[in-house]
Parts: structure tokens; sequence; C-alpha cells
């Protein structure tokens, strides 16, 4: 296949390495902004013919780039394109999947039918927030999750830090990571697994409720979790095992959207390691470690 990698913003180092593993072509987008806020994306590569990769998070400026997305989509069917695989390693609104208060839209679905809209093969993300979220679209999707990265990377960590796997223990921060949780404790060879209940009583604000201490006490706490935005889920849980006894906590999260104070947040409330992935791309202190989704992207194209 004659590929051709494109990324509007989101991605773009990422989109570089799959055009290079593939010794494929990287596509070149021109995006124009008008007087009266409309934009205009297209590929100023020649696609017709090609297969054609797009790699677009949606994270930073979420609508622009939801817009251009469509656009770029539009843009590199209606000039050719033989193909295109669609990846959204971050999907924004993942976490409006349901009403939680009167009168609520289900933002999630309205832009999974928004995406739907648009002419491609398939779509691959990383993590969704929720399995529903799947049901959202007619078009193939794949659900892609990074478990197998954080148990490599797990594992490397207790090696050197001479950690035995009988002291740890995967902690889900809600009921909602149960699924994340079972699959990292599976991979590590099945570890014990201990669910925090949570409350929110507002948006970006969680409190998490009391457990028996007995089933953290001395543990290295591994707490995993998708999406981490402002840190106060995992701030709170973190220092919740701290205080019943846990003898170190690691956090794992796959879309390191860290809004403005999360990294302090989350480093005041005494994590001793915090690792992401690369789905969202940003620059980040050197002490968080940075987990390449590269290979599940050529898993899916090969």
């Amino acid at each position: 296949m004659k590929y051709i990698v494109f990324s509007i913003s989101g991605n773009k180092k990422l989109a570089k390495e799959v055009a290079r593993s593939l010794n494929a072509e990287l596509g070149l987008v021109q995006k124009k902004c008008f007087a009266d806020g409309e934009i205009m994306v297209k590929s100023k590569s020649d696609v017709k013919g090609k297969d054609v990769i797009i790699i677009q998070s949606t994270s930073k400026n979420v609508n622009d780039e939801l817009f251009g997305l469509l656009l770029l989509l539009d843009s590199a069917k209606r000039s050719g394109a033989r193909s295109i695989k669609l990846f959204m390693p971050y999907f924004a609104y993942s976490r409006q999947e349901r009403v939680s208060w009167t009168n609520e839209p289900v933002s999630c679905e309205v832009v999974a039918r928004m995406i739907d809209s648009a002419d491609f093969n398939n779509l691959t993300c990383f993590d969704l927030h929720h399995p529903v979220i799947e049901t959202f679209f007619k078009h193939s999707i794949e659900n892609k999750p990074t478990t197998s990265l954080f148990a490599q990377y797990y594992l490397s960590y207790f090696k050197d830090n001479n950690i035995s796997l009988k002291d740890v223990v995967v902690v889900s921060p809600d009921h909602g990571s149960n699924s994340r949780a079972d699959m990292l404790s599976k991979a590590l060879k099945n570890i014990d697994i201990v669910i925090l209940d949570k409350v929110r009583p507002q948006p970006n604000s969680a409190e998490h409720l009391e457990i028996d201490g007995k089933l953290v006490k001395d543990k290295v706490c591994i707490l995993i979790d998708d999406i981490i935005d402002t840190g106060g889920t995992i701030a709170s849980a973190s220092k919740l095992l701290l205080k019943k006894g846990a003898k170190s906590v690691l956090v794992g999260g796959t879309h390191p959207v860290f809004s403005k104070g999360c990294v302090s947040r989350i480093k005041r409330s005494g994590v001793t390691d915090l690792v992401v992935t690369n789905t969202i791309e940003k620059k980040l202190n050197p002490s968080i470690k940075v987990l390449d989704i590269l290979p599940l992207i050529l898993d899916e194209i090969k």
C-alpha cells in the first residue's frame, strides 16, 4: 500500500514517526482562519489513489480541532484517496457519554454522529472512557487498550526497584475504571485489585470514601486511570491510600489532559511515580515518564 500520513496539530510527532516506520510520505496540511472566524483545512499533498492515515487527538482548542478534522477528512475523500484510516488517540467529550443531570445532552454521542457523517474506512481510539461510546458509531471502530505498555513499564520498574509482585496492588479510582484495573492486574500475573468508591459533588472535583486499610497497608499501589485532567481524582485517591498505610503510590494514566495545576496537585499528594502515554502531545516535566503508542498504531495498520 502507498500510505500518506497526516496530522493537523494534535499528534505531529507521532504522525512523523508513523510515516518513518512505514516508509510513507508525511502529508502537508493547510489551515486558514478567516476574518469572520470560519476556518478551512485541506491537504496540500496529492492523495489521489493513496491510502490515507490521519492521526488527530482532540484535546486543546477541542472544537476547532474537531471541525478541522472533519474538513480534512472531506478534503482527502474529495481529492481521490483510495482509503482513509482515522486514528483519534484521545477522543474529546468522552466523559459526557451519559445524562448525569436534568436536561443534559449526551455530548459524546453528538460528537460521534458528527464524525460518523464523514467518509472514512475505520476509526481507532485508545482507552475510550466508556464502552458505550463504541455504540454511538455506525462506522467500524476499534477501542485499543494500552495495558501492554503499562504492564511492560511496571514490570521493568519493579525489577529496577527490587519490588516483589506480592507487595503490589492495582487500584481503580472508581468503579468506572474497573475494567482497566482488571486488565492491568491480569497482565501483571493477577495481582490483587482494590476499588475505591467516589462521589463527585460538582464538576472537576472528587472525594473518595473510606476503604479497609488492610487492603493497601504496606503495599505499592498502582493507581490506574484513563484520563488525568485536573488531577483531583488522583490526588484524592493517593492521599487516601497513603493515609491507610500504603508504602507508595504509582500513577498511570493514558491521556495526559493535564489542566492547569494538575501536575503540582498530584505531586503534592505524595505520588512516587507518574507515567502517561503520548496520545496527547505536550511538553511535560522530565520527571513524568511517557509511553509511546507507536507500536499499537503500527499493529492496527499492518
